[in-house]
């Protein structure tokens, strides 16, 4: 055998093994640094350095580790499956290793965790499996109690209505716990055993406030009243700064002041209820400082004291308005004693209100109650399934487990017999070359995949175009098909690049790309390039500079790859720069080298988008156009040029890509140069910069009904216009925050949304807009790329009329637009048939109710005024003319002026059929001057005279 190999095999063990010694110290650091971040309360950055040393423990085969990390990171992991998983994973190699420290502790988190997140009656298996092993090993006298004392809190959890089955089983363990607790009291403080009173008091007041509500179900009022006052000595005992004490006593009052109300002695149950909140108001917990006012509240009304009950109602929905988790079972109980106080006050109407809410919420909890109901039969199901796939995995997992324990028996070996350990190992490396050639082959497949299917799209892509350059070559085609048939072309050319750079891509992963050298003057094909960009960039009003020194040497460079990579650069810039942003883009050649760096304005990246932006494929934003491919391919041909590229960003401020690559011919192969050209520089105008431009808006007032359409790619933004405008008077936006803008200054007839936009999405549009009083009657249809059912629920849920997906048929989306406004058009006709304006019958939403509400109080105080106009009624509504004008206008069909003359009109008509007013004084008393004007307008209304109309009834 050649002595080189000899040497290899026989230095090999010596390599694994400092290869080892390092992993091993590694593992220390990262250990080290997610107890640093637990202690300081960092639990994101401690979850990160906890999952990577649970993985180099496993890696490394450090079973001791591996369960003391797992601790931590079940705790810290967000995921419940993968906890669990964790835990699951841990449990044999602590039961193999004799971990019982740790084994205790894995089954007390998997029953926390069971308990905390999901409530499920299976944490009392794992909480009964600790107490097993406790009971075994009785060397955690606290740990013990205190596990008893979470058995007794899932089965005080699980109860439902009326079932005291629980109970006998809870006693025992209560029993159980109160003996541990003696037992833990009596060790001597020289014992290894001694657990400090001070702790064990925690666990004491627990169970004794648990054994006092026993007591209660069982009508024993004595027993239950000494066991709350156990409960409370215990208490005393705990350390003021111990956040729970003041929550627990507070519990054991509440516990004292309901036994007292049951046994009506009321003067004690008031005292307790006032020590309760006391005691609660000590803390920091505003959802349990909330209910415990509306307890109070509550007794005070039952004792007939209303106004003291208001007083700790108001408190208690102030507290729970900033309070986390707060369920509808809260705020029901509230407004149902809300109800009953101003009852007991005198005040029906709010009563009223009240009872109104209350049963508004009851009706939410039903429903929540049955989603809940059909949410645990899929979760049983889903339980099932999963057991079934977990005994599948498990026969092939014991198969891995017994390969990893033959291959550390034959490490191990090799250890010892340096021999035979280098040919095992010799022939290991002969595999992994296998291995490699084998996913070089599969990475051949791949490229070759994509260049296939690259060729494939050329072929229908040519097709395409070469129609649409026909068409466009006729005269006789209108501007509107014109600018169709653009679009079309524009983005069949786009698709073609995309083409491109995909078979760019797979050429240099086959290593088939090869540069094509020239000489020329590089700087004057920058700044060429650089140039085509100024028209866009004053289209977004970004404050656009270049930079580029006026040198006239000729250079070595690939022209190809040079468009490629300044025209990806600064496409790139304009995409990501915000409306009147900066970009400047700067050339120069410095020792041979050519120096390209392109800085824009905006949100920046992030430090984990700055280690991937020139992944492949690789987006920031899922909203964010394009397809990802655009920096990879920049990279690749800077490093085909032997060059560099770097990424800098500051976030909120400003991005910045640098490279530099040799342009002397001394640096790159002979095979690589081709010619020898002139200083000329022919370049074809790059695709980005040939963008479809916006014609500026003019809002033309007309009779047509006004449709706002908000759209950010403007290409479908023209298209969507162009479909409407010969029916519809039609206003655009490019994003959510303009369209919201416009929305309140128009108040258009309908409105068409895309959900996926910068600055505001199309959700928190229709919520902005049907939240608002001037515009909540307006129809909004959304569009977007999501087909799945729940985006279509969230749309519909925040108050969308209607949801289309794209891509969508235009005639569909043209017939729904005329049948919503239709539907509005029926909702004025029945106004206009009715003698009193109702606002349940033709308000659209509940804020259009209480805006005609609004309206009708105010003509009510204001219609005999004759002198009452447009400009006095806008202002007591508290909008602009316009916008009463457009929001009556859609809910009526009249404006401001016609609103006011018709109400006055129906006004007189109730007065001609119920009063004993003469019919002369009849206009006279609904606001009009002029008699005759008043039997003109009367008549045009009802198509009658007054004096007819009078005579009718």
């Amino acid at each position: 055998m050649n002595l080189k190999y000899l040497l290899i095999i026989l230095l090999m063990p010596l390599f694994c093994l400092g290869q080892y010694e390092k992993k091993k110290n590694t593992l220390k650091n990262q250990i080290q640094k997610y107890r640093d971040f637990y202690s300081e309360g960092q639990l994101d950055s401690c979850y990160h350095y906890a999952k990577i040393s649970y993985n180099l423990a496993k890696e490394l085969k450090e079973d001791s580790l591996q369960v003391e990390i797992v601790g931590i990171l079940s705790f810290v992991e967000p995921d419940l499956e993968k906890a669990l998983s964790y835990l699951a994973e841990s449990e044999p190699i602590a039961i193999k290793n004799n971990q019982w420290k740790r084994l205790k502790g894995i089954y007390n988190r998997r029953g926390a965790l069971y308990y905390h997140r999901t409530k499920d009656e299976i944490a009392l298996v794992h909480f009964l499996k600790l107490d097993s092993l406790l009971e075994v090993r009785n060397d955690d006298i606290f740990l013990a109690a205190m596990n008893k004392v979470n058995i007794i809190n899932v089965l005080y959890d699980s109860q439902t209505v009326n079932d005291t089955s629980f109970i006998p089983q809870m006693s025992k363990h209560i029993k159980d716990g109160l003996q541990l607790v003696n037992d833990g009291l009596k060790i001597s403080k020289d014992s290894l055993k001694f657990y400090n009173a001070y702790y064990l008091n925690i666990p004491a007041a627990i169970l004794y406030e648990k054994k006092a509500y026993v007591h209660v179900q069982r009508n024993e009022t004595q027993e239950a009243i000494a066991n709350y006052q156990k409960a409370l000595s215990n208490t005393d005992y705990i350390d003021a700064n111990f956040t729970g004490n003041d929550l627990r006593k507070s519990l054991i009052y509440n516990g004292l002041a309901n036994l007292y109300d049951l046994e009506l002695q009321q003067d004690s149950a008031l005292h307790y209820y006032k020590k309760d909140l006391i005691a609660i108001n000590k803390t920091t917990d505003t959802l349990m400082q909330g209910i415990s006012n509306y307890r109070i509240a509550e007794f005070y009304n039952k004792i007939n004291n209303p106004k003291t009950a208001l007083r700790h109602l108001k408190t208690s929905e102030t507290l729970l308005e900033s309070a986390y988790f707060v369920r509808e079972e809260h705020k029901y109980k509230i407004q149902d004693i809300y109800a009953s106080v101003y009852n007991n006050l005198g005040d029906y109407k709010k009563a009223f209100e009240s009872s109104e809410k209350a049963r508004k919420y009851l009706n939410d909890i039903q429903t929540e109650f049955n989603k809940e109901n059909v949410s645990e039969l899929e979760t049983k199901y889903q339980t099932e399934k999963k057991e079934q796939e977990i005994n599948l995995l498990k026969s092939q997992n014991k198969i891995v487990e017994q390969q990893k324990t033959n291959q550390k028996n034959l490490l191990l070996g090799g250890i010892a017999l340096t021999s035979i350990a280098g040919f095992f190992l010799f022939f290991l490396y002969r595999n992994r070359q296998k291995t490699n050639n084998k996913l070089k082959e599969l990475n051949t497949l791949k490229s070759n995949f994509f260049a296939n299917i690259s060729h494939e799209f050329r072929t229908p892509l040519t097709l395409i175009s070469s129609p649409i350059d026909d068409i466009l070559a006729k005269d006789s085609i209108s501007n509107k098909q014109r600018q169709q048939f653009t679009i079309a072309k524009q983005n069949s050319e786009r698709l073609l690049e995309l083409v491109n750079q995909l078979l760019d891509l797979s050429k240099i992963d086959e290593g088939h790309l090869k540069l094509q050298l020239q000489k020329g003057n590089v700087l004057q094909l920058i700044s060429a390039l650089s140039e085509s960009f100024i028209y866009h960039a004053h289209q977004k009003n970004i404050d656009y500079t270049i930079d580029i020194s006026n040198s006239k040497d000729a250079v070595w460079y690939d022209k190809s790859a040079l468009e490629k990579i300044t025209v990806n650069l600064l496409s790139n810039a304009l995409k990501y720069t915000p409306k009147h942003g900066t970009i400047s883009c700067n050339a120069y050649i410095k020792n041979k080298r050519l120096f390209l760096k392109v800085i824009n304005s905006g949100k920046g990246l992030t430090p984990y988008e700055l280690n991937n932006i020139f992944e492949r494929f690789y987006q920031t934003n899922e909203q964010n156009q394009g397809s990802g491919i655009g920096l990879s391919l920049v990279k690749e041909l800077v490093e085909l040029h032997q060059g560099k590229i770097e990424v800098q960003s500051i976030p909120n401020e400003e991005t910045i890509f640098q490279i530099n690559i040799p342009i002397d011919k001394n640096s790159f192969k002979k095979d690589s140069i081709i010619t020898l050209s002139n200083n000329k520089v022919e370049m074809e105008v790059p695709l980005y910069a040939n963008i479809t431009s916006e014609e500026d808006e003019t809002f033309t007032d007309s009779d047509l009904p006004i449709l706002l359409i908000v759209e950010d790619n403007i290409d479908l933004r023209n298209l969507l216009k162009q479909s409407f405008e010969d029916r519809y008077n039609v206003i655009t936006a490019s994003n959510g925050i303009i369209g919201v803008e416009l929305a309140l200054e128009h108040i258009p007839d309908l409105i068409i949304s895309d959900i996926m936009m910068p600055e505001k999405d199309g959700i928190e549009l229709t919520e902005n807009l049907k939240t608002d009083e001037r515009t909540a009657h307006i129809p909004i249809v959304l569009l977007t790329a999501k087909a799945d059912v729940e985006s279509k629920f969230k749309g519909i849920d925040i108050g969308a009329d209607d949801y289309i997906t794209k891509p969508f048929n235009k005639k569909l989306l043209i017939l729904k637009v005329e049948k919503l406004i239709e539907t509005r058009r029926q909702l004025q006709l029945r106004y206009s048939q009715e003698l009193v304006l109702i606002p349940s019958d033709i308000a659209i939403t509940n804020l259009d109710e209480t805006f005609l509400k609004k309206v009708e109080t105010i003509l009510e105080k204001n219609l005999i005024d004759s002198s009452f106009n447009v400009s006095e009624f806008s202002e007591a509504v508290g909008m602009s003319r316009m916008q009463l004008h457009r929001k009556l206008k859609a809910l009526t069909g009249l404006t401001a002026s016609e609103f006011i003359r018709s109400q006055r009109l129906k006004l007189a008509a109730q007065l001609l059929k119920s009063s004993d007013i003469n019919i002369s004084g009849v206009g006279y008393s609904v606001g009009f001057n002029d008699h005759s004007y008043f039997a003109k307008c009367f008549k045009k209304a009802y198509n009658c005279t007054p004096t007819e109309f009078a005579n009718r009834s």
